[in-house]
């Protein structure tokens, strides 16, 4: 309830809210689901209608990290680049080394 609270109702997609929409119902979606590592606190919650929730593909989109009205969701946006960049890093260099032998 917090997350929607937060985000005053509203799809932080289409900006559409069930005060305005009858048809609208609003979920608590995880940024970077849960599978692939994401966790269940408000820096990785946002809210979206069922419509744009359905409709994201891939569904861990970055992008909205940038939606969020909080410092917290660029910061994990920075840390997930961060890490990427990192891997690709350590990738890089384990190819080296294996060229080397």
């Amino acid at each position: 309830m917090e997350i929607l609270k937060r985000d005053k109702f509203r799809c932080k997609v289409c900006g559409r809210r069930p005060d305005n929409y009858v048809d609208i119902e609003l979920h608590v979606h995880h940024i970077r689901p849960v599978g692939e590592g994401g966790f269940t606190h408000e820096e990785n919650l946002i809210t979206l209608c069922d419509t744009c929730h359905k409709g994201l593909d891939p569904h861990y989109e970055w992008s909205l990290y940038d939606l969020l009205n909080n410092d917290a969701g660029a910061d994990v946006k920075v840390r997930e680049q961060q890490k990427y960049l990192q891997e690709v890093r350590q990738y890089r260099e384990a190819r080296r080394k294996s060229s080397d032998d």
